[in-house]
């Protein structure tokens, strides 16, 4: 781990714990009325609690199927924390208002045990319901078909079909199954091109590389290729060995670069912003753009983090995909990214220039989606004549 991310590790670590403590003393106290079942309680909840931790821990170790299911473990209960946290809290504060307004009911102290009980079992059954519609909509993509005009002209082609799938999060829990889901997906709407604007990877690659989920992308058909840019989560695992991985199965990687396409158009393909803290400065955009040597073409652009707007009309970048946000995954971190960002999910037109940001395909952490929705993006795209 770098020393850098150490004290923001520790504070995150500490307000998981205490979230955590807070949550299970009242899951505790509600279950005061079946005392014979509070063995199974403290003995479930530390391996909720720590699977998270310990599977992160050691998946920086080394790689195998246990930690897999400790990840996924640990990544399930962070989903079912966050709600039931705002449920408890929710309950607390309507007993503080209640108090005052004065003492509770005699009838109410008779049967207070059964009350806390009775809300133990519902939040139970409420999470295990939220865990399955999130599931649903995390694992069961959508395709969202966008119509975009490029007053240019692209050298023998009207018009271009290209499929944009962005934060794969390739690794412990989105493997074999889910990634040859997808593939079937964007095979299916039969791209000319297909752009990977970060996050293919989870982190290190190695869960990726033992499950040989190279061999599914390989099965990707688009006739002028398959174009990757890197996100945050390659810069915090292994870039290098993500870079070598996705060439050696026919993605063409794109770090800082660009490249002329069928003689038509320019795929451009930024580093992640995150890579600074690697020590590696990106390319500013006019700097990347002096490759392009003909302006008259038009220009793609696959950047992670979809901040600077403004830099890429500028620029006069035609297109510019990205991902990254997630649109927050699970309410109510939706309304959180609307704030950060200028765009948080879907599309926008600025100027001359058009740009999409993805929800993405894959999820970080647990495999659940509430308030959002897991997406493939088609992009049919028709130039000016």
């Amino acid at each position: 781990m770098k020393t850098s991310f150490i004290p923001v590790f520790v504070v995150v670590l500490g307000i998981y714990l205490l979230i955590n403590v807070y949550v299970f003393v009242r899951g505790w106290q509600a279950l005061e009325i079946g005392m014979r079942h509070r063995w199974i309680y403290a003995t479930v909840a530390p391996l909720l609690i720590f699977s998270f931790i310990g599977a992160q821990f050691l998946k920086q170790l080394f790689d195998s199927p246990v930690i897999d299911f400790f990840w996924l473990l640990g990544s399930l209960w962070l989903a079912v924390l966050l709600y039931l946290f705002l449920s408890v809290a929710l309950i607390d504060l309507v007993r503080v208002i209640l108090r005052g307004f004065g003492e509770k009911p005699a009838e109410l102290y008779a049967h207070y045990g059964t009350i806390k009980f009775a809300l133990f079992c519902l939040l139970t059954i409420g999470a295990v319901a939220l865990l399955s519609v999130g599931y649903y909509n995390a694992t069961r993509p959508e395709v969202n078909t966008v119509n975009i005009e490029i007053n240019k002209r692209a050298a023998g082609r009207n018009s271009l079909n290209i499929v944009m799938a962005s934060d794969l999060h390739l690794g412990c829990i989105n493997g074999r199954s889910a990634l040859q889901r997808w593939v079937n997906t964007i095979n299916d709407l039969q791209p000319d091109i297909v752009l990977l604007p970060g996050d293919v990877f989870d982190d290190n690659p190695a869960s990726v590389e033992r499950k040989k989920l190279g061999n599914i992308l390989e099965e990707i058909k688009a006739p002028l290729g398959v174009y990757f840019a890197p996100g945050n989560h390659e810069s915090y695992g292994n870039l290098p060995r993500a870079v070598e991985y996705l060439k050696a199965h026919r993605v063409h990687v794109l770090l800082d670069e660009v490249v002329l396409v069928d003689s038509s158009f320019y795929v451009a393909g930024r580093l992640d912003r995150s890579s600074e803290r690697n020590g590696v400065m990106r390319k500013s955009l006019q700097d990347l753009l002096e490759t392009a040597l003909d302006n008259e073409k038009p220009v793609f652009l696959l950047d992670h983090q979809p901040v600077g707007l403004n830099e890429a009309m500028e620029a006069g970048i035609d297109l510019q995909v990205s991902g990254h946000t997630h649109r927050g995954q699970l309410w109510p971190f939706s309304l959180l990214t609307k704030r950060i960002y200028e765009l948080d999910w879907g599309y926008r037109q600025k100027g001359n220039t058009h740009f999409y940001v993805s929800q993405g395909v894959g999820t970080w952490g647990p495999p659940v989606r509430l308030g959002t929705r897991s997406e493939i993006v088609q992009l049919k795209v028709r130039f000016g004549s």
